[in-house]
């Protein structure tokens, strides 16, 4: 008699199925924003679900599941910026790893990292922190009917009004979405060193456009939008010259105050020069209605001809009349605008685009692949706002409304 194989057992939770649909990404292809997002949409959906379909009989059964997953929502979203932030260097050390969640607020709060809206979301969310730690300091009185002591749990309360709740985590919801999206922008400003140990890059920028035109310093005025930034942000004397200098010394953030920044190779003559060769090359395109685009079969093959002619004549005049150097810093102004990076990173991206072109083995297709791209010019006039050459961005505009 042969031995019949045991069956495998099928998992009934982790089971793979392959299901395009239904198949939720989770741990190497999740992330801690599913986290800080799910617990709080399980809240409101909740919530929702007995108000909107008046389950009657589950009032009682799911206020606890409403109640704890808007509590751990508000727990993981305090502890994903605490440590965002201290991977920047805005706070000093984390958390000990607990679910004391005023604790993990007055952290954040004490912390009192340099950014006005962060402190501002930050004192925003204090009263659902203060209410939920004192009904549950812990984590543990909305999952259990017993606590650590043995005794009951939420001893002091007796009911809890699901429409109240409702509007309160939907409120909560937005600050814990604002924290989030403030955090994320806050790591990514850092990265480009425009910042002091009182202001975010996002402060600096308030108050640049508080103090105004630089040419106006000298006035008597100045001293009032000095004090008024001072008082807005809290700066002694010496930070308030910090931010000052933080703000000349940045390429994006200077032009908010009348200060312009050369290209480090690129002239505005030069400019101007190659972005003429190539508007000739790249006339405006008269859009139709009624066309359905490129037909393959019905070609216009003088236009095809011609569009090539004048392409091999762009880069001709661009390769005899600029240097690698240039084309560099047309190259990274272009990427600086379409990306919609910082401008803060250009003298970085421009050393590594030089190298790029010192090692490639054709000039002519680094120049090729730079003065063919259609959007070139409206990305460049981008750029070059961001990088600190407003009045340069201006004149190129000026190519193709002239």
């Amino acid at each position: 008699m042969t031995e019949s194989k045991p069956t495998a057992a099928i998992d009934p939770f982790f089971e793979t199925i392959h299901d395009s649909q239904w198949n939720a990404c989770v741990g190497i292809q999740g992330n801690e924003q599913n986290y800080v997002d799910g617990y709080i949409e399980a809240a409101l959906e909740l919530a929702s679900a007995v108000l909107d379909k008046k389950l009657v009989a589950s009032r009682d059964t799911l206020a606890m599941p409403i109640l704890y997953n808007g509590r751990h929502a508000l727990e993981l979203s305090l502890k994903f910026a605490i440590n965002r932030l201290h991977e920047t260097g805005m706070i000093a050390s984390r958390h000990i790893p607990d679910h004391d969640i005023l604790s993990h607020w007055k952290h954040l709060r004490d912390a009192n990292a340099g950014d006005t809206t962060l402190q501002q979301l930050v004192t925003d969310i204090e009263p659902y922190v203060v209410s939920l730690a004192k009904i549950d300091d812990d984590g543990q009185e909305l999952r259990y009917p017993t606590n650590r002591d043995g005794k009951k749990s939420l001893d002091k309360l007796a009911i809890v009004n699901l429409p109240h709740v409702r509007k309160s985590l939907e409120t909560m919801n937005g600050i814990l979405t604002s924290l989030k999206y403030r955090v994320i922008a806050l790591v990514d400003e850092r990265r480009t060193g425009s910042h002091t140990k009182g202001c975010s890059r996002e402060d600096l920028k308030t108050i640049a456009a508080m103090l105004g035109n630089h040419d106006t310093w000298v006035s008597d005025s100045f001293n009032d939008k000095k004090a008024a930034v001072r008082a807005k942000f809290g700066l002694s004397s010496h930070k308030f010259s910090d931010a000052v200098n933080q703000i000349r010394s940045s390429r994006a953030l200077a032009t908010l105050v009348g200060i312009e920044t050369p290209l480090t190779y690129l002239s505005d003559e030069k400019a101007v020069f190659a972005f003429e060769q190539w508007a000739k090359a790249n006339p405006p395109r008269e859009d139709s209605s009624d066309d359905l685009g490129f037909d393959y079969f019905d070609r216009d093959w003088e236009k095809m001809d011609e569009n090539r002619r004048l392409t091999q004549e762009l880069i001709g005049v661009i390769t005899d009349n600029l240097s690698g150097e240039e084309i560099s810093d047309i190259e990274v102004v272009f990427y600086i605008g379409r990306d919609r990076e910082f401008g803060e990173y250009y003298d970085a991206m421009l050393a590594e685009a030089i190298e790029k072109h010192k090692q490639a083995t054709s000039r002519w297709e680094g120049i090729y692949h730079i003065m063919t791209k259609a959007t070139l010019l409206d990305n460049v006039i981008i750029g070059l706002r961001e990088v600190g050459r407003p009045s340069l961005a201006a004149k190129l505009q000026a190519i193709r409304t002239n």
